[in-house]
């Protein structure tokens, strides 16, 4: 992860391309910080980790990665779990079937320190169905098809993450990474729109719904925000850590529900 500096670098150079006053900015060289991106996916029961460094605005050099950690997940019962080192820098660990509503801890050991971050696998919430509705064409926009996530928001406080793959290919732009939650539907039938493209007869459409904790939710929401310009901070800063020692990454578990749709007249 190269440190988010760098895209108030490029703004600045952006900015300053288009006027002829000059501006003097100061930007702070730092040491390279430990990364640390873990995930547990319930669905393909698969633990995965990468370590790396990250690097500073005026480094020439490459990502690096750490192997020989010692990385290790626990789950609500408090059985200890190791991954295994694939020696290019992650840690995975496989058929390690969940247990919702637990906590899990992920520990990692590297270079004599150890860093600790704990999430909870909520319970998958269900798509009840996609659906479809056509758009005509305007001015502005092409005519098509606009595609409906139908979710029965079941009691309590949940948070999402919908995930497209659309005819085969996942989409993994950030304009096409849709997060929200049930501030104003507690309880109650979602029907959420795509607005993000319009799809055509033909298209097939999967729709990966992520039930995520509001640790996790609220650490890829502030990711996505710096990331496209919306934090309110006067630079771009990282999102909110987790890790019981200072580094950058986050630590998710997570399960899912997925529903496909092939656009029909």
């Amino acid at each position: 992860m190269k440190k988010l500096y760098f895209l108030f670098t490029i703004s600045f150079l952006v900015l300053i391309s288009s006027c002829q006053k000059v501006i003097d900015l100061e930007v702070t060289d730092t040491e390279p910080k430990l990364v640390i991106e873990a995930k547990y996916d319930a669905v393909k029961e698969e633990v995965y980790v990468r370590l790396s460094k990250s690097i500073n605005v005026f480094s020439n050099d490459g990502y690096t990665t750490l192997t020989g950690a010692s990385v290790e997940i626990t789950d609500g019962d408090g059985i200890v779990t190791p991954l295994v080192d694939q020696a290019d820098g992650t840690y995975l660990l496989e058929n390690y079937s969940p247990t919702y509503s637990a906590e899990y801890t992920m520990k990692v050991t590297v270079d004599g320190e150890t860093y600790e971050a704990s999430d909870v696998l909520q319970p998958v919430v269900p798509l009840d169905s996609l659906t479809t509705e056509f758009q005509p064409q305007t001015p502005f926009f092409d005519a098509g098809y606009v595609v409906y996530m139908n979710v029965t928001d079941p009691v309590g406080d949940n948070y999402y993450r919908a995930i497209k793959k659309i005819n085969g290919e996942y989409k993994r732009e950030l304009g096409d990474q849709f997060m929200f939650d049930d501030d104003f539907t507690e309880g109650n039938i979602q029907k959420v729109p795509l607005f993000s493209e319009l799809y055509q007869v033909g298209d097939t459409v999967q729709i990966d719904l992520l039930s995520y904790s509001e640790k996790s939710y609220t650490y890829f929401s502030e990711l996505r925000a710096i990331a496209g310009g919306g934090s309110s901070s006067a630079a771009p800063a990282n999102p909110t850590s987790y890790w019981s020692k200072e580094c950058l990454g986050h630590f998710s578990v997570f399960g899912y529900d997925t529903k496909v749709i092939v656009i029909e007249e």
